[in-house]
């Protein structure tokens, strides 16, 4: 599953293998992976084009590229992009594949063809991504247990839910939201704005660790160069439901919180 860790990875990954490289040319297998513009348009903008950074806003991949365009990648659920060299036969999943010098490719992949990817001036991807309205970090330095006190003490809604509202803290997804819930004890259903000092003191530290354990693993799938991460997608309780918890023994319950799927433990979460 494509969370923080995952991103992070590739983004990592990109920075390392083909900043200062150049996209000589694109085609799109699957159109609707295009978000904006027309297929047509992206693949014009994106001939002979350098490829000056790579970052990460919440779980989209930002590459500047020369020309003062910006080439946003979102992997969805199981997207991921691969380097791999142009000669090699492409998976039916391939969605766009993007012709680097060095007869290299990187190739948008996607089992379940909901990766999507975009390109526009900087302002114009900030206006259509909704990327100024996103949250703070929870990687960024900047990111201190202030920060989370006043992000879900203006929030009436259900702890999991807010949570995982991008505007509040940008880049959580559902599976490391329920660990760091449970590295906290304390239970998702609780409302945001009803945690005390201790516990956001304590989630704050867990929603650091869980990130940052799942980047040092570099992530659950596969990197940009095609090696497995170490990090487990099942690690403590998602998706367990039914087994011993390994904190307390008490059987993980499974819920649904907004919509997504949730699991906890009703006897160590509070």
């Amino acid at each position: 599953m494509a969370e923080v860790p995952e991103v992070e990875t590739i983004v990592r990954d990109l920075r390392q293998a083909v900043v200062g490289r150049t996209l000589r040319e694109t085609e799109v297998l699957l159109p609707a992976a295009v978000r904006f513009p027309t297929v047509d348009e992206f693949t014009t903008l994106l001939t002979e084009r350098v490829i000056l950074e790579s970052h990460r806003r919440a779980k989209y991949i930002l590459l500047p590229l020369s020309g003062d365009l910006l080439l946003a990648i979102h992997f969805a659920l199981w997207g991921t992009v691969a380097l791999l060299p142009t000669e090699q036969p492409r998976l039916p999943e391939t969605l766009v594949i993007w012709h680097l010098d060095q007869d290299q490719d990187l190739r948008l992949i996607d089992k379940l063809g909901y990766a999507r990817a975009a390109v526009g001036s900087p302002d114009v991807l900030a206006e259509r991504l909704d990327l100024n309205s996103l949250g703070p970090e929870a990687l960024d330095p900047n990111f201190d247990v202030e920060v989370l006190a006043r992000q879900l003490g203006r929030r009436r809604g259900v702890l999991k839910s807010v949570l995982l509202n991008q505007r509040v803290l940008a880049g959580l997804g559902n599976r490391d939201t329920d660990e760091s819930l449970w590295l906290a004890g304390i239970d998702p259903r609780r409302l945001a704005a009803s945690l005390t000092p201790d516990e956001l003191t304590r989630l704050h530290a867990a929603i650091r660790k869980v990130l940052s354990e799942g980047i040092s693993l570099r992530g659950t799938q596969r990197d940009l160069f095609g090696v497995k991460g170490q990090a487990i997608h099942r690690r403590n309780i998602f998706e367990k439901s039914g087994e011993p918890c390994p904190r307390c023994g008490t059987r993980i319950v499974y819920t649904r919180i907004g919509g997504r799927n949730t699991f906890y433990c009703p006897n160590c979460q509070h």
